[in-house]
């Protein structure tokens, strides 16, 4: 049977993650083609990785680098390799359940309209909007997501100018949506996803300054005239709210001040992409209205 699908993995400092994920690919029935970077990882990553996919069943390709290029730009290097129709894109800290890439997959082909599908993340899930009835979706998470590679080259792929890490699949998702592709919720195909929170003593100060950052540029690429008072009120949560602890809001500052030299990119952009309304284009269902 002739492979459909790409795999790409990025894995950064992943060691403890790969066996069990190595695990769940072998349970895939469907013919794939897998594709692994190593970013940079310190702690042994690069040599498991090497060591157990002599062992794995399906055909699979390692690339390292020697500095942390992000997520982004990681998926996007793996995505020039291959050539298939789809891209399946997958966090190294997650085991698929029994089917899910057989389903994504499935409900992909059952639409030619359909950009992107993702995975229902157990045992967190995204808070988001979807349609119970075609699974039509604001956006989906590049935590366990297939993509029609004609969709991803169409909206020029992860923008790794402006993402190292967090929100890209939200920019990613609202591209599609402007330019004619359906982003799609499948939640009878379940990927375990073991994030930040779930791991005990992991600080996520490098999640907190990224999310922050970037909930930013959503808004200066895709925001309407009429919706400043989502931004100020963002702002001025993660400022001025007892919520926050002054180191976090620190943080927040640095952020803040960074995001500023891409302002003009950002506007420039916005010719292209936040010139537009969808109604699947919700900054309310982003961290921008946490």
């Amino acid at each position: 049977m002739t492979s459909k699908v790409d795999v790409l993995i990025v894995f950064y400092n992943s060691a403890n993650f790969i066996r069990p994920l190595f695990d769940s690919l072998q349970r895939v029935s469907v013919p794939f083609t897998a594709y692994f970077l190593d970013n940079g990882s310190r702690d042994g990553t690069a040599e498991i990785l090497a060591s157990e996919i002599l062992k794995l069943r399906f055909r699979a390709y390692l690339l390292r680098s020697l500095r942390n290029n992000g997520f982004a730009r990681g998926i996007n290097l793996l995505a020039r390799q291959g050539t298939n129709e789809f891209i399946f894109i997958l966090n190294p800290d997650t085991e698929l359940d029994e089917g899910a890439l057989e389903k994504l997959l499935a409900r992909i082909e059952s639409d030619p309209a359909i950009g992107i599908c993702e995975a229902r993340q157990w045992p967190r899930e995204h808070p988001k909007a979807y349609d119970a009835a075609t699974g039509e979706t604001t956006w989906c998470s590049g935590a366990a997501a297939l993509v029609r590679r004609k969709a991803f080259v169409q909206a020029s792929g992860f923008d790794e100018r402006l993402f190292f890490m967090y929100c890209e699949d939200v920019d990613l998702s609202w591209k599609l949506w402007l330019t004619g592709w359906k982003c799609i919720y499948v939640p009878e195909a379940v990927a375990r996803h073991y994030t930040q929170d779930l791991v005990k003593g992991k600080r996520r100060t490098v999640e907190n300054y990224f999310t922050f950052r970037n909930s930013l540029f959503l808004f200066y690429r895709f925001g309407a005239s009429d919706q400043w008072n989502v931004c100020w009120r963002y702002l001025l949560t993660r400022l001025m709210s007892s919520k926050y602890t002054v180191r976090s809001k620190v943080l927040f500052m640095f952020a803040f001040v960074d995001h500023i030299r891409y302002i003009p990119y950002l506007l420039h952009t916005r010719h292209t992409w936040g010139n537009r309304k969808h109604p699947w284009v919700r900054l309310e269902q982003t961290s921008l209205a946490d």
